[in-house]
């Protein structure tokens, strides 16, 4: 049972635990589907940003909290795959380095993420409907709260590396 008057802190934990076994579940899910070409969670996370716009190698690098050679090694095994590409010749900038998604990245990554949600709806299929408003409710204010941190957590001099 659940105390209705969690503190922050009780429910931080939960979210902690919850969150590490769900990222294993759906790592577990993603690696059953014959479609991911053996994806790692790093290469998946990576096809995840990237769906949402092109990235300068470091700026991606910076993203994903990896290394740049971390990320020259990630990216690798997804050029292999076909499911990214690398534009070298950028103006101004000889050294950089786009990433962007191929059409067989994007339909990937539109595939596992479909299959996620999937995914997480059967593992709600138990809960009533007042727990899951409870839940879309919970996750709306935690998701506030991280759009927050990150707004008022953006240090210009961190930006520049």
């Amino acid at each position: 049972m659940i105390d209705s008057h969690a503190s922050p802190d009780v429910i931080g934990q939960m979210v902690v635990r919850v969150v590490r076994r769900l990222t294993r579940q759906l790592l577990a899910d993603m690696n059953r589907t014959p479609e991911t070409r053996e994806l790692t969670w790093p290469q998946f996370r990576t096809v995840s940003y990237l769906s949402e716009r092109e990235y300068r190698a470091s700026e991606l690098a910076a993203a994903l909290e990896i290394g740049r050679s971390t990320l020259t090694s990630v990216s690798n095994g997804l050029v292999r795959h076909g499911l990214i590409e690398r534009e070298h010749d950028l103006a101004g900038d000889r050294r950089g380095v786009l990433l962007r998604l191929t059409p067989d990245g994007r339909a990937l990554h539109t595939l596992l993420q479909a299959r996620a949600v999937s995914g997480v709806a059967a593992m709600l299929s138990s809960a009533s409907p007042a727990e899951c408003n409870a839940l879309a409710i919970g996750l709306a204010a935690l998701e506030r709260g991280m759009n927050c941190r990150e707004q008022f957590s953006s240090d210009p001099a961190e930006e520049e590396h």
